[in-house]
């Protein structure tokens, strides 16, 4: 069964690595993680048997939100 909750820096670091060789040159792992870090951006994680399947993220500035990206 798929959890979904909220990622944490321990989910980053185990998905850090795919990140590198998946994502286009500007959704590369160091600017997940700033994005993580950021006090308006809010991501989440889909686990099924403690594997990271998914995630997505939304970036939140005063009354208006965007989609920042979602990965499977």
């Amino acid at each position: 069964m798929i959890k979904i909750r909220k990622m944490s820096l321990k989910d980053y670091k185990k998905i850090k690595l795919n990140l590198q060789d998946e994502f286009d040159e500007f959704w590369n792992a160091s600017i997940l993680k700033s994005e993580l870090e950021s006090e308006n951006s809010y991501y989440i994680v889909a686990v099924d048997n403690d594997e990271i399947v998914g995630f997505a993220g939304i970036l939140v500035t005063l009354d208006d939100s965007e989609i920042t990206n979602i990965v499977t």
